[in-house]
């Protein structure tokens, strides 16, 4: 694999984003409450709402915009349900 073609997503959490580099480079904002949503120019492209079941199991609802690619959809999924909701806690 060319390194040309390489993409690698980052966290900005100052400035709550996620940065995709590579020859497309896009910048994704997010907000994250009850439900986390993410945003390029504007335009919502995924929000993921948590739902908590009786039977004590998480589940996740995502809906997310049909030009989305999946693996930034994974990310958003992990990154926003995990790390993003950690910071400032105790991490458990």
């Amino acid at each position: 694999m060319s390194l040309s073609k390489r993409v690698i997503y980052f966290t900005d959490l100052a400035k709550d984003r996620i940065i995709k580099s590579g020859q497309d480079v896009r910048i994704y904002y997010f907000k994250l409450a009850k439900t986390n949503q993410l945003f390029e120019k504007g335009k919502l492209l995924i929000e993921i709402q948590e739902v908590n079941h009786k039977s004590k199991e998480t589940v996740f609802y995502i809906e997310a915009d049909e030009s989305v690619e999946d693996l930034l959809i994974l990310l958003f999924l992990h990154y926003s349900t995990k790390e993003f909701n950690s910071i400032g806690g105790d991490g458990d």
